[in-house]
């Protein structure tokens, strides 16, 4: 396996300094055995997020790079795969000349065609790894970065949504307390006019027996 471990975290997920949208790292333009990989033009595949991605040469140069530290001993795929790039200047040449010519020169020097073949499988399944933990990590980053903001977001809708609703029953509330302190002021105003009224007549009825006492009894 890779002992880059954690090469994700550095390149792929590593915020800008001003807390912008995460880069690739800026560094690394190593010639890789799989250059021509990287610049094959328009090169897409399909990520488990069905956004149509392209090939990064940053990205490209880290799994070679991955590839290159994980190197097994003696002649095998890498090195011919890195005779082979080597070659890609060479015009006049066919695909089937330059994989004879390099097989020739290793062979002398112990290659196999089994040899090439195990050891292209081994790394293989390295970059499978890769992609493994890779996915992993980006699940990870969805969920803090993606799913965790779109929960806050759903909580703050639902909250709008509970205030919108209190909001509605406090104005309600005010409509019907508003009439019905109305009503009751309008019951209550009667009652103290009729009262007063009431006393009115009394006061004056007695007055006017104050006057008529004076008047009448000497």
């Amino acid at each position: 396996m890779s002992n880059k471990k954690g090469f994700l975290t550095g390149l792929i997920f590593k915020e800008n300094e001003d807390g912008g949208t995460p880069e690739s790292d800026p560094k690394g333009n190593t010639t890789s055995a799989f250059k021509g990989a990287a610049n094959v033009q328009g090169t897409s595949v399909q990520s488990f997020s069905s956004t149509q991605g392209v090939v990064d040469n940053k990205f490209v140069d880290t799994l070679t790079s991955i590839i290159e530290q994980n190197n097994l001993p003696g002649q095998d795929y890498f090195e011919f795969k890195q005779a082979i790039e080597g070659m890609k200047t060479i015009n006049g040449m066919s695909d089937q000349q330059k994989f004879q010519t390099v097989f020739t020169v290793l062979s002398l020097q112990g290659c196999t065609k089994p040899v090439l073949l195990s050891s292209l499988d081994k790394y293989v399944s390295l970059i499978q790894s890769e992609k493994t933990n890779f996915d992993k990590e980006m699940e990870n980053e969805y969920k803090t970065k993606v799913t965790a903001k779109l929960a806050e977001g759903e909580d703050a809708k639902k909250e709008l949504e509970s205030l919108g609703k209190r909001m509605t029953e406090l104005n309600t509330k005010i409509l019907n307390v508003t009439q019905e302190a109305g009503a009751v002021e309008m019951k209550l105003r009667a009652t103290e006019a009729n009262f007063k009224a009431s006393a009115d007549v009394i006061i004056n009825e007695m007055l006017s027996d104050k006057n008529k006492i004076n008047e009448y009894l000497k």
